[in-house]
């Protein structure tokens, strides 16, 4: 699906360069809007669940989040 959407956005920007018509421009601009958002939500939500980004959290010396227990305690024995 990722290369369909890639490649429909391609035939879009090169239509839209290519249309003399502000009227046809104006609709090929709305559809190329509306496919990049797409592609950008699709690539958001891929990249919230890629693996490496905790990893080079660690590596770079950021902490990760605490997880806090289901009962609400800091976790803390003291």
């Amino acid at each position: 699906m990722h290369r369909r959407m890639e490649d429909r956005i391609r035939k879009l920007c090169a239509e839209f360069v290519a249309e003399k018509n502000p009227e046809k421009s104006r609709e090929l601009s709305e559809q190329l809007r509306a496919e990049l958002h797409q592609f950008v939500e699709m690539l958001r939500a891929k990249v919230t669940q890629y693996p490496i980004i905790e990893q080079r959290r660690v590596q770079g010396g950021s902490p990760l989040p605490e997880a806090v227990p289901e009962d609400g305690t800091s976790g803390n024995s003291s």
